[in-house]
């Protein structure tokens, strides 16, 4: 029984970041130390608004930057494939009429596809453009802001407000699933999903389906959860598994997804091996953060429950639990990999005692801060079998202690922890063996994982370096 390995990043948050066996992943952190550097290639960034592209394609990466001018009355991008070794192996150009911006990127088994923004005065467009996977040119279309109008529930008058997210399509290569989001100064407004046909940019269908987060894609549905929460005072998020017809984008059905006992529980992985769909996380006591215990529960694709599985040991004591993702053994077991921390307010009641010093300095009153930190001092490995959804080991390491929690990056069944300017790393399938170091970075560096290896990437003197590291 196999699994995709994806993330669910916790309760219904879009912007977690995916895991996925080729999973690439940057993170701006600080530093780098006592690793040889290797291969090296760089391509020109000079303006920091310029987004560019670095993904991971079969066993290399490809690279898609601006190469004209910023003022140019085309815009012209290049895309660059790399091997392992970071060495150039081909390349190929796209040239958009006006000055456009790179706003989006994806892929499916076969199809490349990118979105540019761009205005050829008065009509602003977003441009697709898709190629074969490698990086041949295969059609283009565009789309004005009426066609996406009809996605939101008011009016949209300025297309650069228009922000897209390309969701990943197992199984139907050539639909093109999008998500627009409306921005309003700092307020993001979800539109519904629709699909395109990748060879003429034909819309297939507009979905009523709610917003959905982590959706996993089968030959024929797509499925995703939906969290709420059942008032202001509530911290307990509700969740529903939601299917959805991908040749029509109807909504099939809806179930709630909830504890067995009165507690609440966090969605940590959400996915699908195509026959059978898999949710796994934390659960809790109702109201509380303690006590937490891991859950596997199984559903086949019609949406009816095969086991729901809870740890019933109280296997942290006193500790709290934050999951941060998960990653696959050798074995296919699911690992969820954790931070148990306590409530810590030392640098509260140290904050405090100088703001009391401060306002008797200054004949004012003291405010209190009551902040409490999150103390980590273990990193937690749950391993769970995807036949019954059983515990079948669990590891706790001491770390730290840190402050902050960490971010997950993982390739296979190896795992990156990294918190403020540290790495550390472990195997999964190795799993009495402690974390180890791995690294620290600069500050500006960016630690990209591929199946082939870390890569660090860097702005320097106008370009954007990327370093394989040995």
């Amino acid at each position: 029984m196999t699994f995709y390995n994806v993330d669910g990043g916790g309760a219904g948050t879009q912007r977690e970041m995916t895991l996925k066996k080729t999973l690439l992943l940057f993170l701006v952190l600080t530093g780098l130390h006592g690793l040889v550097q290797a291969q090296t290639y760089s391509f020109k960034s000079k303006n920091a608004s310029d987004r560019f592209e670095i993904q991971t394609d079969n066993n290399g990466l490809y690279c898609l930057f601006r190469v004209s001018e910023k003022k140019a009355l085309t815009t012209v991008f290049r895309k660059v494939f790399l091997n392992t070794d970071l060495a150039p192996i081909d390349s190929t150009e796209y040239s958009i009429e006006g000055q456009a911006n790179l706003i989006a990127s994806g892929a499916d088994e076969k199809y490349q596809f990118h979105a540019f923004y761009t205005k050829v005065a008065p009509i602003e467009k977003i441009v697709f453009i898709v190629t074969d996977r490698l990086g041949k040119f295969q059609s283009t279309f565009s789309k004005t802001v009426v066609d996406f109008s009809h996605h939101f529930p008011r009016t949209v008058k300025k297309l650069r407000n228009i922000q897209l997210s390309f969701l990943p399509n197992n199984g139907s290569p050539g639909m093109i699933l999008v998500q627009p989001y409306l921005m309003q100064g700092s307020i993001q407004q979800r539109g519904q999903l629709y699909s395109l046909r990748a060879e003429d940019g034909q819309e297939l269908w507009s979905s009523a389906a709610p917003f959905l987060s982590n959706i996993q894609s089968t030959d024929s549905l797509l499925i995703g959860f939906t969290s709420s929460f059942p008032n202001r005072m509530s911290q307990n998020p509700l969740y529903q598994i939601n299917f959805v017809d991908k040749t029509s984008g109807r909504l099939l059905k809806t179930i709630p997804f909830t504890s067995k006992g009165q507690g609440y529980r966090t969605i940590s992985v959400f996915a699908s091996n195509g026959r059978e769909l898999m949710v796994s996380g934390s659960e809790f006591e109702s109201g509380s953060t303690k006590n937490g215990r891991f859950y596997m529960s199984m559903y086949n694709l019609f949406g009816e429950k095969i086991f729901d599985n809870v740890d019933s040991a109280a296997r942290l004591s006193t500790r709290r639990l934050h999951l941060m993702g998960n990653v696959f053994d050798q074995d296919g077991n699911l690992v969820l990999v954790g931070e148990s921390w306590k409530p810590d307010a030392t640098r509260a009641v140290v904050t405090s005692a100088a703001s009391i010093l401060l306002a008797v300095a200054v004949g004012g009153y003291a405010g209190v801060n009551t902040r409490v930190d999150h103390k980590i001092d273990h990193v937690v490995f749950a391993t769970l079998s995807p036949v019954d959804g059983k515990l079948i080991n669990f590891k706790t390491f001491p770390v730290g202690p840190w402050y902050d929690y960490g971010i997950l990056m993982t390739e296979g069944s190896h795992v990156l922890i990294a918190i403020s300017n540290q790495v550390i790393s472990y195997d999964a399938s190795e799993p009495n063996t402690p974390p180890a170091p791995f690294t620290s970075l600069r500050s500006g560096e960016n630690l990209i994982l591929t199946s082939s290896g870390p890569i660090v990437g860097k702005s320097e003197r106008g370009r954007y370096v990327l370093t394989k590291l040995r």
